[in-house]
């Protein structure tokens, strides 16, 4: 993992339990000597499901492919939050209500991604408006003959010419 960070490829693990921050920071503590992000998969799924209760267009509102089926929202929404009482306190956890729940998930992972990249919206949006306004079409590029391939010369030794 260590030379993809490079390329914001991070190691990422889920961590249940309330009051969990969404990304949390990095430990080393692991076989790889890595850097491993935490997910507060409570956090997500809360921030998801409210984010779900949003009717109109606007910040925090989720968008959704057509295509998808009702098989993926059935997955999306397959657990609930349920509070329960253990030695006197109240804890709530999350709890399946259907047998699949990957959409759920990808999506909780998604989120978490999205947090790590930190990424300005707002910058990215006004960048891809100045780029669609700029954009002229191109002309056709010559063709261009094909390279010569270049053949490697085997090498004779006694590891690959003992044939």
């Amino acid at each position: 993992m260590r030379p993809r960070e490079g390329r914001r490829v991070f190691a990422i693990k889920g961590v249940g339990g309330e009051g969990r921050a969404l990304v949390g920071r990095p430990s080393k503590n692991n076989v790889g000597k890595v850097r491993l992000f935490p997910v507060g998969v409570d956090t997500a799924k809360e921030l998801i499901y409210a984010r779900l209760k949003i009717k109109e267009p606007g910040p925090g509102y989720c968008h959704f492919p057509a295509h998808y089926d009702d098989e993926y929202f059935r997955q999306l929404t397959a657990e609930q939050i349920v509070t329960r009482f253990s030695k006197g306190f109240r804890k709530r956890e999350w709890k399946k209500i259907r047998p699949r729940n990957e959409a759920l998930d990808c999506r909780v992972y998604a989120l978490a991604a999205y947090a790590l990249l930190n990424a300005n919206i707002n910058q990215i949006a006004n960048r891809i408006d100045r780029k669609i306004e700029t954009v002229e079409p191109k002309p056709e590029p010559e063709p261009v003959s094909p390279a010569r391939r270049i053949r490697r010369v085997k090498q004779q030794n006694w590891v690959n010419g003992w044939r």
